[in-house]
């Protein structure tokens, strides 16, 4: 009965279908995909490769920030937009809140695509109904149910499925917008047009490669035939777009623009992509097409459409003298538009789906970077257009032709995702797309976590994770960290060879794996021996793996951090014994061991401000850090816990500034609490050094502490451009050390106590340094415009000004700000870059013009 009433071919009892025939069928095409996806689920035992462990990730983070939401506080909300800094974050708000209910795990992140999968078959539903026929319409939900590249991509927690469910819905409200006259509804739909754009680009930015021409052909056609309101509409959808992704944008361009490269261009170039002026570029999605669709449901309309040819020009004469005539009654079949003779909407109607189809294939293919999943979003589209030829078929036989491509769909989706046998079938219909489920032993990964934190109970972990292979790599090492409260986090290390040494004195665990090594730079090798064989690391723990190779789990011999419970309770900080050379040279770092106690509350919050100073004169320098390097970790812990006193014990560095004469110094120190601001003396050992710069040398490979690391790095910045080089050179390298980017925290905070008191312009820049990493721009600006008035005389603190201003879109202010820096050095040619920027910043086109062609004279 319910076969018989969808795949009957007569269009004219389309009207027929009831609303409630359709919601049944809806929700009986949805539940089949969505019992089959769990069924694929609850056998697969699959740990997430890299991108959607990187998906992952992200959607913990924007999880954890929405458990304690402040809409109303602009602050939380540049905070929130940070989270996700290069990748749009649209899929891990809707992610998230399935974590907090459910709980965080890879089949849970799997089941928002469910909900994905209602917003298409909706969406493909309506679009047909407008162009087609509720029966077409449901037929193409079934398809969509059916592609093969549709089931397979929504196994996986990518961004390419839900960004082809956007754009469909996107193309479904403008399409009704478009051909919908000017009244009352279309403003309403002008809006929801505006509102999916705006979600769109706030998913992925490719989404513009989709709707661009489409929306291009409305506004030309719009503006040609003076349609004055909708064209009103549409530029209102727009700005309702610009509202919604302005913010993220805004807070992330710089990052954004910076990363394109390495995401497409890069990405291409390693991947071996065909360039642009190739054939092979321009034909790649075509070649891959009948794979994504499958053979059948390529060849079965092909036939369809060749009858739909042969009976026009056969019937031409007789009855269909009308092209647009014999294409509405026979392919498109809408009733609405045969009743009241709109066959001139026909072409229209046709060559709106056709610009949508090409325009998204062009622009795809016109992206250097090319993957089969990139020009999904075209299917659900194409499901139409081919379920449309399949009704178009009315000769003998036409229900069962129906029901067996569909049957064949159905068992083809069997074989593709179950291994139920029929390669023979699955190889000649729909090569490539095969997916079962993983069912064999499950992989260690997860198993690493509890491993790590049984040894560290209180403290953060960060595990360098040499191999790259999908089951073992840094970004599902994070993932499953993250679970219990961002406790363990994983990074890839040892990339350049330059910095193997300083990646393997700065971290305390590792994770390494005999055979298949996956991805990998070509200093990694080198990185694995150092872990094995330098005496510093012992193994805790060997997991053997499903592809015969070992797992090991390394751990430092001497940590940078330890943690020992005491027995008492509530304790004020103070410092139990400082262990360091009596005498040394002050031309290399100081090895050094603090051991502070106190309760783990005021431990954890805490910043120590430390003064070595002169016997003799005011001379000191200073080593500032958190304590236990910001690493402590009390989320897991209860609130007894929390009062309990604990012994912490710093292995680390310290450098003493070039400059500090030879002779006896104390150490001083205060606790400077970073959420209160509380401060008060922690009294000290009595401990004295001497610094003689005839001393032996020390024989010792102890980093030092992030932030004494990035105060070293920041003087740089009185050099300007050549500055730049050593900073950016190893930023990236320290940031890796401290994943949740504590240290730069402590590094402002620890800088603007010492201000109160001291204008030294090596803390300003520190303190600019500090917040410029942290894309805290307002403070940024008020710092760099601290620096310019103490400081006048540098050029570059100017430029640091001028840079600040139009990062955050104030080109006035930067060009204001750039007026001393142009004039103490005009020719330093990023000046003049600054100078452009601020003038196109301002809509000043003249002035960039003028610029421009400076910089060609110069």
């Amino acid at each position: 009965m319910l076969f018989n009433k969808l795949f009957n071919h007569n269009y004219q009892k389309s009207n027929n279908v009831s609303r409630q025939f359709i919601i049944v069928c809806l929700i009986l095409i949805w539940s089949f995909g969505f019992i089959i996806d769990r069924i694929w689920f609850s056998l697969d035992n699959t740990i997430p490769p890299w991108d959607p462990s990187e998906y992952l990730n992200g959607v913990m983070l924007y999880k954890e920030a929405l458990k304690n939401p402040h809409f109303f506080d602009s602050s939380w909300w540049r905070e929130f937009w940070l989270l996700s800094n290069k990748i749009p974050p649209l899929m891990y708000i809707i992610t998230a809140p399935f974590f907090l209910i459910l709980g965080a795990s890879v089949d849970k992140g799997n089941l928002v695509l469910s909900l994905f999968s209602i917003v298409l078959l909706v969406s493909i539903f309506y679009l047909g109904r407008l162009f087609f026929n509720h029966k077409i319409a449901l037929f193409a939900c079934l398809l969509v149910q059916l592609i093969p590249a549709l089931y397979v991509y929504r196994l996986e927690f990518l961004l390419d499925y839900p960004l082809t469910v956007i754009i469909t819905f996107s193309f479904t409200c403008l399409s009704y917008w478009y051909f919908t006259k000017a009244n009352k509804l279309s403003w309403y739909l002008s809006l929801l047009t505006g509102i999916s754009l705006g979600l769109g680009i706030m998913l992925k930015q490719t989404f513009i490669f989709f709707l661009f021409f489409p929306i291009c052909f409305a506004f030309i056609s719009l503006l040609l035939y003076k349609k004055w309101e909708k064209l009103t509409q549409l530029i209102t959808s727009f700005f309702i777009a610009i509202f919604i992704f302005f913010p993220w944008y805004r807070t992330n361009w710089l990052l954004i623009f910076t990363s394109g490269k390495r995401a497409t261009i890069d990405s291409a170039i390693l991947e071996g992509d065909p360039p642009l002026n190739t054939l092979e570029a321009w034909t790649f999605y075509g070649k891959v097409l009948p794979y994504l669709l499958s053979w059948h449901l390529f060849i079965i309309p092909l036939i369809c459409l060749i009858y739909l040819v042969i009976k026009f020009y056969v019937q031409k004469s007789i009855k269909y003298k009308n092209i647009g005539y014999y294409l509405q009654t026979n392919f498109y079949q809408n009733t609405v538009n045969v009743k009241n003779n709109k066959y001139s909407l026909t072409f229209l109607i046709t060559l709106w789906l056709f610009i949508f189809l090409i325009g998204g294939y062009l622009l795809s293919s016109l992206n250097v970077n090319k993957d089969a999943r990139y020009i999904l979003p075209l299917l659900p589209v194409l499901a139409l257009i081919l379920s449309a030829l399949i009704f178009s078929y009315t000769a003998i036989g036409s229900s069962f032709f129906k029901i067996f491509t569909i049957i064949l769909a159905i068992v083809l989706m069997m074989l593709n995702l179950f291994p139920l046998g029929g390669s023979l079938l699955t190889e000649k219909l729909s090569p490539k797309m095969q997916r079962f489920p993983y069912t064999s032993e499950k992989w260690a990964t997860e198993d690493v976590i509890p491993a790590t934190i049984n040894l560290n109970p209180y403290l953060r972990s960060n595990i360098g994770v040499l191999p790259s292979t999908p089951e073992i790599n840094q970004h599902n090492i994070s993932f499953y960290g993250s679970i219990p409260n961002f406790q363990v986090f994983g990074r890839q290390v040892g990339v350049q060879q330059k910095f193997v040494l300083e990646d393997v004195n700065s971290l305390d665990w590792f994770l390494t794996k005999t055979g298949e090594q996956g991805s990998i730079p070509e200093s990694q090798p080198a990185t694995v021996n150092l872990v094995e064989n330098n005496g510093d690391f012992n193994i805790v723990n060997t997991w053997q793996l499903p592809d015969k190779s070992e797992l090991k789990l390394y751990h430092r011999t001497l940590p940078h951090n330890e943690v020992l419970s005491l027995s008492t309770n509530n304790s004020k900080v103070k410092l139990d014994e400082v262990i360091i050379p009596d005498k040394f040279n002050i031309l290399q770092s100081i090895p050094i061991t603090y051991k502070w106690s106190g309760s783990l509350y005021n431990l954890e919050n805490g910043i120590v401000i430390l003064n070595w100073q002169s016997l003799n004169s005011s001379e000191k320098w200073t080593h500032d850090h958190g304590i236990a390097m910001g690493n402590l970790h009390s989320a897991n812990v209860n609130t007894e816990e929390l009062k309990q006193d604990f012994q912490v014990i710093e292995n680390t560095a310290m450098f003493v500034n070039q400059n500090i004469s030879d002779g006896d110094y104390i150490l001083q120190a205060t606790y400077l609490d970073k959420i209160t601001g509380e401060t008060y003396p922690i009294s000290t050992p009595n401990i004295q050094v001497t610094v003689n710069k005839n001393t032996p040398l020390i024989n010792s490979n102890q980093p030092l502490d992030l932030v004494s690391q990035i105060r070293q790095l920041a003087p740089n910045l009185s050099q300007g451009i050549e500055g730049l080089d050593p900073i950016f050179s190893n930023i990236g390298r320290i940031n890796q050390y401290d994943p949740t980017q504590d240290y730069l925290k402590v590094t402002e905070k620890a800088m603007q106590y010492r201000l109160q008191s001291d204008n030294n312009l090596d803390y300003l820049y520190t303190l600019l340094l500090s917040q410029v990493l942290q894309q805290k721009v307002v403070q940024a600006i008020a710092t760099a415009k601290k620096l310019v008035e103490i400081n006048p005389e540098n050029a570059f603190n100017h430029g640091y000004l001028s840079v600040l201003y139009l990062y955050d879109w104030k080109g006035r202010e930067g060009e204001k700000a750039l007026q001393p820096a142009l004039k103490i050095k005009p020719n330093v040619i990023e000046f003049q870059y600054l100078k452009g920027i601020s003038g196109l910043m301002q809509g000043n086109l003249w002035k960039v013009w003028q610029v421009s062609q400076d910089l060609k004279k110069n």
